[in-house]
């Protein structure tokens, strides 16, 4: 399966805990004493967020200021003790998380669209969110899976983005694929390798100077993202304030691309 949607230089993924805890959701933490005028929801939120920057493991990475930026953001945090892992591999469902948390979409229906996403998986809301902007699988009974723990691929990411870009704004539309393969041909030597399906998706993110290649003129379309490349990207998007409320669609759209070359399997990071 190959679609990546992407909004970074260097692409960038994010970190998640084993039992990740995300700022934003932290309201049961606020304690109230005395009337109203003492709530100090101000003063702890800060505390609370510079223990979280002090991530053991980022200190002079080269994501260093968009990962602090997302978690200072309450997008996301470390885990337990203190590590973001910058460097691991992100999975499918790890950066449907990400998604659905930096651009406010939920999940409304109960209804199971994927095989592989059952309701107690950790990840089902997430999935089931951001279902309209990542591609899904179909099997050869004619249902839908996900492939939630197969490594997300730089094509894929930049889809996904492209999508929920066309959605908040109107005047970014997609390439038609011969303008696509042209402007892919001058930006990247390896132009080729990118699914035709998806170039205009590629060539889109181009040329709204969401992406750009490698020091070495090369997309790397198969290349799975790791958390550090995760959090530059979705750090540089939030900057360019379009992240809004989107309320989740109800299609699933199939695919029948092959699945990921590159996976990661046995994680213990939740959602």
């Amino acid at each position: 399966m190959k679609k990546f949607v992407a909004a970074v230089s260097v692409f960038s993924v994010l970190a998640w805990s084993a039992v990740p805890v995300f700022a934003a959701e932290n309201n049961g933490n606020v304690s109230i004493k005395g009337n109203h005028n003492q709530i100090k929801i101000e003063n702890k939120t800060k505390v609370e967020n510079q223990i979280n920057i002090n991530l053991v493991d980022i200190g002079g990475h080269w994501a260093e200021k968009y990962i602090k930026d997302l978690v200072g953001k309450g997008v996301l945090e470390g885990d337990q003790d203190h590590h973001f892992n910058p460097d691991q591999h992100v999975t499918r469902e790890q950066f449907a998380a990400m998604v659905a948390r930096l651009f406010h979409l939920k999940n409304t229906s109960a209804v199971q669209d994927f095989n592989d996403v059952p309701q107690k998986r950790w990840s089902f809301n997430v999935v089931e969110a951001t279902k309209d902007y990542f591609d899904a699988y179909k099997d050869l009974n004619g249902g839908y899976n996900f492939n939630p723990a197969e490594g997300a691929q730089r094509e894929d990411v930049t889809v996904t983005l492209v999508k929920v870009l066309m959605k908040l704004n109107g005047s970014i539309q997609l390439m038609d694929a011969g303008s696509a393969d042209q402007l892919l041909q001058s930006k990247f030597k390896d132009a080729d390798k990118i699914n035709p399906v998806l170039r205009p998706y590629v060539a889109t993110a181009v040329q709204n100077h969401l992406i750009e290649g490698d020091d070495k003129g090369r997309f790397n379309p198969d290349h799975t993202l790791t958390r550090a490349e995760a959090a530059a990207l979705l750090d540089r998007l939030s900057d360019m304030n379009v992240v809004v409320g989107l309320s989740s669609g109800s299609t699933v759209t199939g695919s029948t691309y092959g699945n990921p070359s590159t996976s990661v399997t046995g994680s213990t990071y939740g959602g």
